[in-house]
């Protein structure tokens, strides 16, 4: 059973943006006659301190512009409204330096660097035991605390220079405003986000923490973050020579040595019973106990199914609705539901819709939406089916004419019948889960066969006259990634043999427990393009979808091929804008106007290439 022991409601500086945590791994403390000063000089102090800087991988993490900023405008997420242009997916001209989406992260990613730098500076004003046995911290206990602080800023460091290339380089406290700024390198950035590593992996924190401490910082999550690092590196121009050699070392030695494995089902990785297995090496902790801040991520993959549909409303049944993202029709092509198990743990299924397998342990991810109200020409109430979504692995699949579901469509109560998209995932024009309107009174609302696999069971609606949102965790490295990045350093190694065995390996477990054998694996020379399809199956939604793209250099690429959405965007221009900007405007996002202009010197700090 999953210990929930981080973080408790977290103590923050006045100088920082407050933050609200909603864990409990200690009990909070009545400091009230205490100064701030005071109180983080004590070990109760400090240990508050760290978990505060713990707490801001929530603001950072789950929210909804890091959502749209990681899967938006990618070959696999594209918009959930059909009718209008979207800024961050279809790349239009209203994308400019002023996007709200990109100074939201961008304001969240520094402060939530400032509680951790906060943490770290202060930790040389920490009283020791031996100075004071009842308020005094234990030295090893202190050093482990300041190198979990350290991972967390390389963390946000490295999020901050993945996307944006270049920025401040914040590595203290600010003491007092400061109206002047400058844009360090990426080059700085890296050199101290690997020297943070550095100080990691010579600390005491353990190869892989234990339940009690399940959620901190380990040496395999700063060796699968590193290796990332090294992998992002080695495509910049500064990089060295070494970095993809030293990513698939720091990675194989985290298969090889950390105590992580792959378990037998991917079924049992999204399990939410089962979060604190063997497979995760990192994960932002959610739990109950509290409605404020708690995980929304479920939500984020569900269409507005309330509206427009007779009969569904917001319910306990499917909760929530926050549609942002979609799959692209590549995506769901990409599958293969007989053979590949991941199929039908992503999407709804009826895997989904047994308790017994599915991912929340709930009866609703079955790939249909029924009733959620009684309505007067219903038999059944509501166990009646309103929008259902035939999928490959259920028993007696098949495609359903025009005329069958306009029929379905005119009867009563009215149901919906989406076919699963088929053919080449460059015509959707035809596609159904690409049409708008269908559901009748919503014009712009699609209708797509939802993502399922962050589902949770405790986020519902209507407890207590409000909503209640989730406690699944949010996973950020598990070990499924980490033999995917050695097989992309391999790859730009030239090491095909080890490409293939660590690719492979991933592809072998997608085997285990699918509804038939035979999912071919991958043989010959694999390429960065075999890495970013094994990624797609594997890790959609988890990983930052844009950054594995511009890490690459195959974003434009992959977009105009994929994304249906913006090869066919009014107008045109955008492909050429896009294609030509490969490794230029839109690999970068833009330095946000609205804190260049806080600044006295804003202007002379100037911007990305293409965004000033």
């Amino acid at each position: 059973m999953k210990t929930k022991n981080l973080f408790a409601k977290g103590i923050f500086l006045v100088s920082m943006t407050a933050l609200v945590s909603c864990s409990s791994f200690l009990d909070e403390e009545n400091w009230t006659s205490q100064s701030a000063e005071d109180y983080y000089k004590t070990a109760s102090g400090y240990e508050a301190l760290v978990n505060g800087a713990y707490s801001t991988l929530k603001s950072v993490y789950n929210n909804y512009s890091y959502l749209k900023l990681t899967q938006l405008g990618t070959d696999l997420g594209t918009q959930c409204l059909g009718t209008s242009t979207n800024d961050l997916n279809q790349y239009v001209v209203t994308y400019d330096n002023a996007n709200s989406d990109v100074y939201s992260q961008w304001k969240t990613l520094y402060a939530a660097l400032k509680n951790v730098n906060a943490a770290i500076d202060r930790s040389e004003q920490v009283v020791l035991k031996e100075q004071d046995a009842m308020n005094g911290i234990d030295p090893k206990t202190l050093a482990t605390r300041v190198a979990e602080a350290k991972f967390l800023r390389a963390l946000y460091l490295f999020e901050i220079v993945k996307n944006w290339g270049q920025a401040p380089l914040e590595l203290h406290e600010p003491m007092s405003a400061s109206t002047t700024s400058q844009l360090n390198s990426g080059s700085e950035f890296y050199a101290q986000i690997l020297s943070d590593l550095s100080d990691v992996m010579a600390s005491s924190l353990p190869e892989k923490q234990g339940a009690g401490d399940f959620g901190r910082a380990s040496k395999a999550a700063a060796k699968h973050l590193r290796a990332l690092v090294y992998l992002t590196r080695g495509y910049q121009g500064y990089g060295e020579s070494s970095d993809f050699k030293n990513a698939y070392n720091d990675a194989m030695d985290v298969i090889n040595n950390s105590g992580h494995k792959l378990l037998d089902d991917y079924a049992l990785v999204h399990r939410q019973s089962n979060e604190a297995n063997d497979e995760v090496i990192f994960a932002v902790n959610f739990n109950n106990t509290t409605n404020y801040n708690n995980n929304h991520q479920s939500e984020y993959y569900l269409f507005s199914y309330r509206e427009g549909w007779e009969g569904l409303a917001k319910c306990n049944f499917y909760a929530n609705d926050y549609g942002t993202v979609m799959p692209t029709k590549y995506l769901y092509t990409a599958f293969d539901w007989k053979k590949d198990r991941r199929a039908e743990v992503t999407f709804m299924s009826p895997l989904n819709g047994n308790p017994a397998t599915s991912v929340d342990g709930r009866t609703y991810g079955r790939n249909a939406f029924m009733n959620t109200t009684q309505l007067a020409t219903s038999s059944t109430g509501v166990a009646d089916t309103v929008i259902y979504f035939p999928v490959p692995s259920e028993e007696g699949f098949r495609v359903y004419t025009r005329e069958e579901q306009k029929a379905a469509n005119s009867s009563s109560p009215m149901k919906f019948i989406y076919n699963y998209p088929s053919g080449s995932y460059n015509d959707c024009a035809d596609e159904d889960y690409y049409i708008t309107g269908m559901q009748g009174n919503s014009s712009m609302t699609r209708a797509w066969l939802p993502v399922y696999k962050f589902k949770d069971a405790n986020t519902l609606y209507g407890e207590s006259g409000g909503s209640q949102y989730g406690s699944r965790d949010i996973v950020l490295f598990r070990l499924a990634e980490t033999y995917l990045i050695a097989a992309e350093a391999a790859v730009k190694s030239n090491d095909n043999a080890n490409a293939l065995v660590c690719i492979n390996t991933v592809r072998e477990r997608a085997m285990n427990h699918a509804h038939e054998a035979g999912l071919p694996k991958y043989s010959g020379t694999v390429t960065i393009d075999d890495v970013l399809d094994e990624r797609a199956l594997e890790l959609f939604g988890e990983a930052p979808r844009w950054n594995d793209l511009t890490r690459t250099g195959k974003l434009a690429e992959r977009v105009l091929k994929y994304n249906w959405d913006v090869t066919n965007v009014t107008g045109g221009l955008i492909q050429t804008q896009l294609s030509s900007s490969t490794n230029a405007k839109y690999s970068l996002r833009p330095i946000p106007v609205s804190w260049l202009n806080t600044l006295s010197n804003g202007q002379e700090l100037g911007n990305n290439p293409g965004w000033e």
